[in-house]
């Protein structure tokens, strides 16, 4: 007979998650698979049936995953911003405001509850920072849990539609790779780092990372009053992300070497996400029953309505408005979705990898825009 005390039961629990979710991610359905993401499908499965996590554990998670996005972003996300970036600025916003359109039209004329809605959102859109942040926006642990259970129910939902965009759009514009790829050409060279002395605190960058999430944490913790009451705060997603893009494009202070080695962010984010989905997904599965059972199949065509009507009001953007071309407008719109899985089907359409700069550009944006559109849609 096994004896495990309660923290000993919770530690198990994630591995657990973690386990059956990286199986889930390895399902390969017409090239379509979910990764990592796997890991909250199975949270779902695992709080359907009575399995809880503490939210600090969420927490921790997040902090990890998003801190680590901003520091390995930020040596080129401000670079980048010299070629296309008003462009990509305009069209993640445009997405994100189509996007919240779209959930706003949900909760008025099909009466869907707004913690509900907005995590749908959040699912259509693959944001984990976002998800976070209508968490934290909403009052009360019901909303928090509706929240996570709209994002598990339509996050599939989401990730199908985007990849399959990606693939149809192209032939049904009769598009010519072999030309597309010569206007998009490759990404700047990076820049040689300064030539002054400099040392690290320890040999990994870990001083620097917690650096980071300590200086984000503070950061996200200001709060600002909004016009007609409430407040608004970049919160535990936005801080972080937005300290991380500083110090990994300053990478110094002083004699001070602040850029952790390049390795660091794999693992740690990989680690986050675990955290993160394992919790997030296991708190959303206490209520997905019930909602489902409440609203019916109904929420699916929802998602999916708040994943397409975004990236074709993007795709028409970008074409018409901003004139780019198709490959740094689709790599731009795969990142204003935050859709991994579609900036993988982008590259293995187009035959070039030179469309992960301009994702690599509009990701950072995208997040902080998503962040802010969920704490608004909650607030309204």
């Amino acid at each position: 007979m096994f004896i495990l005390s309660e923290t000993s039961r919770e530690m198990l629990a994630i591995f657990l998650i973690a386990v059956t979710g990286y199986l889930i991610g390895r399902v390969h359905i017409k090239g379509i698979s979910l990764g990592s993401s796997g890991i909250f499908l199975a949270g779902l499965l695992f709080g359907h049936f009575g399995v809880s996590i503490s939210p600090s554990i969420q927490t921790l998670g997040l902090l990890l995953f998003i801190a680590s996005v901003g520091l390995s972003a930020g040596p080129t996300f401000f670079r980048q911003l010299r070629t296309n970036g008003r462009a990509y600025i305009l069209l993640c916003i445009t997405v994100a405001a189509v996007g919240a359109v779209t959930c706003g039209a949900i909760i008025l004329l099909a009466h869907v509850d707004t913690p509900l809605a907005v995590g749908m959102m959040a699912g259509a859109f693959t944001t984990s920072p976002g998800l976070a942040a209508a968490r934290e926006a909403v009052a009360g642990e019901a909303a928090a849990a509706s929240v996570s259970a709209g994002y598990g129910i339509i996050y599939p939902v989401g990730v199908v539609c985007k990849v399959l965009f990606i693939q149809i759009l192209p032939r049904l514009l009769h598009a010519d790779m072999a030309y597309e790829r010569t206007l998009i050409g490759p990404p700047p060279a990076a820049e040689a780092p300064a030539g002054r002395k400099s040392f690290r605190i320890e040999k990994w960058g870990f001083f620097a990372f917690s650096l980071t999430v300590v200086l984000g944490a503070l950061l996200g913790a200001v709060s600002i009053p909004l016009p007609g009451g409430g407040a608004f705060s970049l919160g535990t997603a936005g801080g972080p992300l937005i300290v991380g893009l500083l110090v990994g494009h300053i990478g110094r202070a002083g004699p001070v070497d602040l850029r952790p080695t390049p390795s660091l962010f794999g693992p740690l984010k990989e680690i986050g996400l675990i955290l993160f989905f394992s919790s997030a997904g296991a708190e959303g599965g206490q209520r997905l029953a019930e909602i489902l059972a409440e609203y019916g199949p109904s929420l699916i065509l929802y998602g999916a309505l708040l994943a397409i009507i975004p990236m074709t009001a993007g795709y028409f953007v970008s074409r018409k408005l901003l004139r780019l071309p198709l490959l740094n407008g689709l790599g731009s719109l795969t990142a204003s979705m935050t859709s991994t899985p579609a900036l993988a089907m982008l590259v293995e359409l187009s035959g070039t990898d030179d469309v992960a700069a301009p994702y690599a550009t509009t990701y950072p944006i995208a997040l902080i825009t998503l962040v802010l559109t969920m704490q608004v849609l909650v607030n309204l």
